[in-house]
Formats: C-alpha cells, structure tokens, sequence
C-alpha cells in the first residue's frame, strides 16, 4: 500500500487488513461523521459522467491507521476524539482540516458531557485539591464539592453562589490569597475566570457562534502561550506551592495531548469573553 497517495475508502479498508486490523465501509463512514477522520474529496468524471469514487487525503489515510491502532485501548470510540484535535492544533490544517477538528471537538464534548453526579463530584474534588486551605471548614468544602459537581454536571453555573463557595475554601479568613508564580497566579478571581470562559466556550460551540477566524485566532494564541509557559517553566516551578505538586508540569507530548481539548477550550472561552458580542455565526460549524 502506498500511503503516501490519496485512496478511496476501499483502500483505508485493504490498508486496515494489511496492518492486521478489522475494519469496514461502514467504520470509515462513521468515523467521518464523528470528525475522527476528513470527509473525502469528490472525483467528477466529466459532465454527466457522474463521478469515481471518492478519495481520502494521505494524511488521513495514515491516520486511519493510528485511529486503529489506539482503538485496541480506548474505552469507547469517542475517546479518540482528541486526535485530530490534536494535530489540528499543533500541526496545522494541512494534517486536520478545521471542518474534521470541529467535528472531532463537539465529539469530544458530548462524550465528556458528564452523565452522572458521581463523576461529576469526582472532578469538583480535583478542583477542592488546589483550593483548600487548611482553615476552611468542612461544610464549606463540602458546598465547594456540590457547587462545582452541579457545574459539571449541567454546564452552568450560579455566579454568586460559586466566587462564595470558592472564597469560603480558599480564603477562609478572608484575607487574599494567591499561590504560585506572580506571572501564573492561583486566585479566586483566576479560577472563576477560568471556569467561565471553558462555560462560555462550550456554549458558543453548541449555538454554532465560533467562527473560522475564531479557530485560527485560538490556535495562534494557545501556541504562543505555550511556548512561553515552555520557556518559563522552570522558573516557575521554583515558586510552586508545596503542597502542589503538579503545579507547574513541564510541557510533554503526553501532558499536550491530554490537555488540548480542554487547552482549545480555555483560550478560546477567554478571547470570547475579552470581544463585544457578535451577531456573526461560525463557518461549517454544523457540518
């Protein structure tokens, strides 16, 4: 098989097999409607010849191949919605094509949409880890966990309610409080604002209100912010609270991948909550 030449879904499938993987027509047509793979490109023969079947871009046929081979450890098919997302962030359009990192994110966000409160509190006590402070009370940790569990859990949030829960743990005494690196710090007001734009960003994908330019604009300014957390890493791991011991992580491969739906997420909810609002809606966002 050469890989490096456009194929027809009958190839993907011929190349599945030779790499020892079982794979179908039908496979490769869901798949493309859950953004894991690009639609193909149309080949018209001619005026009224109708056309030959469509081909999948070489990119996209090796990463059929990759899809397959993570397949085999993923606990549901969904979860390989973050590799184009991936290299759509960090390797460009011409791997993933805006139209398929679409798809691929809303993918990702429904399968995460949390389905049960008991991984919702799950997560709202990942968050209790990094806020605690020794003088807060326990109901107010246990507010803090219910507050953000229903967060999680619906995808909205009550302003008032969540900066008094967050306040009640993190500065129990009433006295500002900031951890870490001066050019990174955890606050209240940082870790409301957060919360806000990944809510912000979600709802704007789901109304269809992300524009094209939007994607591009996120991209831009998510690698840039990485590169400077790469560069500055050390230095502020220097000023990372004790007690938080993945505070400030080096950049990996692993920790990237893992991190960059919720990353596209996060910048893009902030650039949305720093512009006026816009009646514009988003290009091919339901495509």
């Amino acid at each position: 098989m050469d890989l490096a030449q456009p194929g027809t879904i009958d190839d993907l499938v011929t190349d599945a097999r030779a790499e020892g993987y079982q794979a179908t027509t039908r496979l490769i047509t869901d798949w493309v409607s859950l953004g894991l793979l690009d639609r193909p490109r149309r080949q018209p023969r001619g005026r009224g010849l109708g056309s030959s079947k469509a081909l999948y871009a070489p990119h996209q046929r090796k990463l059929f191949l990759t899809l397959l081979a993570k397949r085999a450890k993923a606990s549901r098919v969904t979860s390989l919605a973050p590799i184009p997302v991936f290299i759509w962030l960090y390797w460009g359009d011409e791997f993933v094509p805006l139209r398929q990192a679409r798809r691929a994110l809303m993918t990702w966000l429904k399968a995460n949409e949390v389905s049960n409160r008991k991984r919702a509190r799950a997560q709202a006590r990942l968050l209790l880890g990094q806020l605690d402070h020794p003088a807060a009370a326990p109901p107010a940790r246990r507010e803090l966990v219910d507050a953000m569990a229903e967060v999680a859990y619906t995808g909205r949030a009550d302003p008032s309610r969540l900066e008094a829960v967050v306040r009640e743990v993190f500065e129990p005494d009433g006295v500002r409080r900031e951890l870490g690196h001066p050019a990174a710090l955890l606050t209240v007001e940082s870790v409301l604002r957060l919360i806000d734009a990944r809510l912000a960003a979600v709802s704007a994908l789901k109304a269809g209100k992300v524009t094209d330019g939007q994607f591009a604009e996120t991209r831009q300014a998510h690698l840039m912010a990485a590169a400077d957390y790469a560069a500055s890493q050390r230095e502020l791991a220097m000023q990372a609270p004790p007690h938080l011991t993945n505070f400030y992580e080096p950049l990996t491969l692993q920790s990237t991948f893992d991190s960059c739906c919720v990353d596209l997420l996060s910048i893009m909810g902030l650039q949305l909550n720093s512009r006026p609002p816009t009646s514009g809606t988003a290009t091919d966002a339901t495509v």
